[in-house]
């Protein structure tokens, strides 16, 4: 495990905490090579190691979440839960209860949890909580738990009788800046928009080979203004963070020596500083992208190795391409899966949120970025 040997202390409230908790070496060695060491020290005193009452109330509105862990055989793993607000029940500040669909017992991640479950372990999982109407989004980074037979609460009636319950002990969460997030995003927070420009069709991703990168993920991919970026840490510890740009701010190269699956670059731009992902990518060379497409109901996972490249690296006229980047995250595709079912019933709930507070809130922070 690498860690700096001092203990690492965040104020919580008035108090000091001396929680016996280390700042990973990965993020000391990008604050570092980046000079962040000021501003990302002063987004860690930002973070808690329970739910506050803020953060029970957001999750408490939230219809879904993103949640990355490891899979049966270590593998980074990351799946959309989609299903309606009270799905996330709170036992104490530091404990609740998440339900999900058993359709997603299918998945790595699960597969992984119950492995760990039917030893009487418990792993580790990072999750994300995002309201594109207002820009707010949570990290949440917990041990997690399978909870066998354990049924939904009544105000869940679509999955009382298909649901799966993770038990959530919170180390760490946390609220994130509001750059780069869009408030209008079609089939989420605004109305199905059509485009006749779109090249990629949802049946023939979901029947293509996934072996690698195809003609018709890299259509998907190019038009994509949004993802999220799972990364793992040495010790185990999920991160989820949010990555937006313009369409085709995801460039993907074709397989070659070194990649034999092709090539996912995603531009890294200024931020809190606290280089997280870029941390754990430093750590580990781990990385998985989970790219939505709300309006198909769907979600493409891309999982390789990861490496960090200054843009000076990059091949002559790339870096062009993403104007604004500090840096590239370059992922080698390893495996590539595609998520989908009917997330109707979430989406209309979130559609409902974004017309009720889009008549409230600051129309400068409603407009889209």
């Amino acid at each position: 495990m690498l860690y700096e040997g001092l203990p690492y202390f965040i104020k919580e409230g008035d108090r000091c905490m001396d929680v016996d908790t280390f700042l990973p070496i990965g993020q000391q060695l990008a604050r570092t090579r980046w000079g962040t060491q000021e501003k990302g020290a002063a987004f860690d005193r930002k973070k808690s190691f329970y739910l506050t009452e803020q953060a029970q109330n957001f999750i408490a509105q939230q219809a879904f979440c993103v949640i990355a862990g490891k899979g049966p055989r270590h593998e980074l793993d990351a799946q959309l839960i989609m299903e309606r607000p009270g799905f996330v029940e709170f036992i104490d500040q530091q404990t609740c209860l998440l339900y999900f669909h058993d359709r997603l017992r299918t998945s790595l991640l699960f597969q992984g949890l119950q492995q760990s479950s039917s030893a009487e372990l418990s792993d580790q999982v990072g999750l994300f909580f995002i309201c594109h109407t207002t820009r707010e989004r949570l990290c949440v980074q917990a041990k997690a738990q399978l909870l066998s037979g354990k049924k939904s609460p009544p105000f869940l009636p679509s999955i009382q009788e298909r649901s799966l319950c993770i038990r959530l002990t919170v180390q760490q969460s946390f609220f994130h800046c509001a750059k780069y997030i869009r408030t209008r995003v079609s089939g989420l927070t605004a109305p199905l928009t059509p485009s006749s420009r779109q090249k990629w069709h949802p049946q023939r991703l979901l029947n293509g080979n996934l072996d690698s990168l195809s003609e018709e993920l890299h259509a998907f991919l190019a038009q994509q203004v949004f993802c999220f970026l799972c990364t793992i840490s040495q010790n185990g510890q999920c991160a989820v963070n949010h990555r937006g740009g313009a369409p085709g701010f995801l460039l993907t190269l074709p397989p070659d020596t070194a990649s034999l699956h092709g090539t996912v670059l995603l531009p890294d731009y200024t931020g809190n500083g606290a280089f997280e992902a870029l941390g754990n990518i430093l750590e580990t060379g781990l990385a998985t992208v989970l790219v939505p497409h709300y309006a198909a109901q769907l979600a493409v996972c891309i999982a390789g190795t990861a490496r960090i490249c200054e843009l000076a690296e990059l091949p002559t006229g790339l870096a062009q391409k993403f104007p604004g980047a500090e840096r590239m995250i370059a992922l080698s595709v390893q495996r590539i899966a595609v998520q989908h079912g009917d997330w109707s019933t979430t989406l209309a709930c979130e559609r409902f949120r974004a017309e009720s507070i889009g008549t409230t809130i600051d129309p400068a922070l409603a407009y889209p970025v």
